[in-house]
């Protein structure tokens, strides 16, 4: 039996279905060590005369499907053809090099890595072929230039060494399957590509993350660039992808209720890395304590949030707060507990205008600077009045762990910082403090 299966998932394109097939012809193994199966995901005209055409040189097969399905379910109708003990996922325009399936192979030869991703160059027409430039070499021509924009799209982010570092962390984050090789053990135990997610995007990353949970310990998820591939240049219609990519993202924050899926407007990839890091990192400080922080009875009745329908953010579950019923309480502590909302605050499912407040205790102090910014449009967006609360306990619970700087109390700086910034910004709002907290109050005009 062949070592691993390559699932290839192409519609209507025959000529780029040869140019991969051919690809793997040139592969610098025995042909014999894997298997091909390609998914024709609704072609207009079939793609099995291409297939079959490679029957002499390949061990091939084609599944066909008459109307196209999802990306995720035509996915899993190639994986539910696999017995080999590894598969390869390919999209139809990913061109292998030569040496892809081995290089993968000899990553997988490690038996506590589960998955390996490799990457894929971004090239423009006449240019597949072409030879990188060598080391050194003086990147201020045009083809230097351009050599370096054809990189793999997630190398800039993955090169951070904060990224390197939490890469066990968030290594979903880069599950993009036009080039993964994983064991099909680890395909079953994490149920495959999930099918409510109906349109372009997201889909692998969302496989991604669930063989992240079901690791055992010793097992781990490897980027290995060595494994190479290059993107077949096409245009793309860049409008219908986002908008699918925002109904599946949508669809995975109703799933989740977790601040892994929140959207964000404007973070670049790594500092949004950074982000989910933080939270989690944040999420194990506080995860075996039942309630965080102490009762703020001063804080609440000068906020009124008894008065209405209120939103509560909170690092973990908080005690107090008498007036916002548990469905509307958030504890990132708890994001494994489906039951319980886990929002940084960068999005919210609420409708514009549908909460009185969005109370932030102490979540807006624990990541970066940037996203205080979307928390207060998204809060902003959904409420009458943004309330950031700084909490003394919150200062307490962290100590040793978060970089302490400055004079006077940590809770204190952070609300003069913010009440600073949105007086500079020109907002409305108003200041609390008593002895252990600290409160700033946001409102529309």
């Amino acid at each position: 039996m062949a070592e691993i299966a390559i699932v290839v998932l192409e519609r209507n394109r025959r000529r780029y279905l040869e140019m991969v097939l051919s690809a793997l012809c040139r592969q610098d193994i025995p042909l014999s060590r894997f298997r091909v199966i390609v998914v024709d995901n609704g072609s207009s005209e079939p793609l099995l005369p291409v297939v079959e055409s490679f029957g002499s040189k390949l061990e091939i097969g084609c599944i066909r499907i008459d109307k196209a399905i999802s990306r995720a379910a035509a996915r899993n109708r190639g994986l539910a053809e696999v017995v080999e003990s590894n598969v390869l996922l390919l999209d139809g325009d990913t061109l292998p090099d030569g040496d892809l399936v081995r290089r993968h192979l000899s990553v997988l030869a490690d038996e506590g890595v589960v998955a390996s991703l490799g990457a894929r160059r971004e090239h423009r027409p006449g240019t597949l072929h072409t030879q990188p430039l060598p080391p050194g070499a003086s990147l201020t021509s045009f083809a230097a230039l351009h050599d370096c924009a054809q990189q793999d799209l997630r190398i800039p982010a993955i090169e951070q060494r904060v990224i390197r570092e939490n890469f066990d962390r968030i290594c979903y984050f880069f599950f993009y399957t036009h080039n993964v090789a994983i064991r099909r053990s680890t395909v079953i135990a994490s149920g495959g590509f999930n099918e409510d997610l109906t349109g372009w995007g997201l889909e692998d990353l969302e496989f991604g993350f669930r063989v992240r949970e079901q690791l055992a310990s010793g097992e781990s998820i490897r980027w290995s660039p060595q494994a190479g591939s290059a993107h077949i240049p096409h245009l793309r219609d860049f409008g219908a992808n986002l908008s699918e990519l925002v109904t599946n993202q949508v669809t995975l924050l109703r799933h989740y209720k977790s601040f892994h899926w929140e959207g964000h407007r404007t973070a670049s990839p790594d500092l949004e890395c950074v982000r989910i890091i933080m939270a989690e990192r944040l999420a194990e400080v506080f995860a075996k304590r039942a309630v965080v922080g102490r009762e703020m009875p001063e804080v609440e009745r000068w906020a009124g949030v008894e008065a209405g329908n209120s939103l509560l953010l909170g690092v973990g579950t908080m005690s107090g707060w008498h007036g916002i019923p548990a469905a509307c309480r958030s504890s990132l502590a708890d994001w494994r507990d489906r039951s319980v909302s886990s929002f940084c605050g960068t999005q919210f499912l609420a409708g514009d205008g549908s909460l009185c407040n969005v109370v932030n205790v102490d979540v807006w102090r624990a990541l970066p600077w940037h996203h205080v910014s979307e928390m207060l449009a998204e809060a902003m967006r959904v409420s009458e009045s943004a309330i950031f609360v700084s909490s003394l306990s919150y200062d307490k619970d962290l100590a040793g762990i978060d970089r302490d700087s400055g004079s006077g109390p940590r809770f204190v700086q952070d609300a003069d910082f913010l009440a600073n910034a949105l007086s500079d910004f020109g907002l409305d709002f108003d200041v609390f403090r008593c002895a252990d907290a600290a409160a700033v109050r946001v409102w529309s005009r």
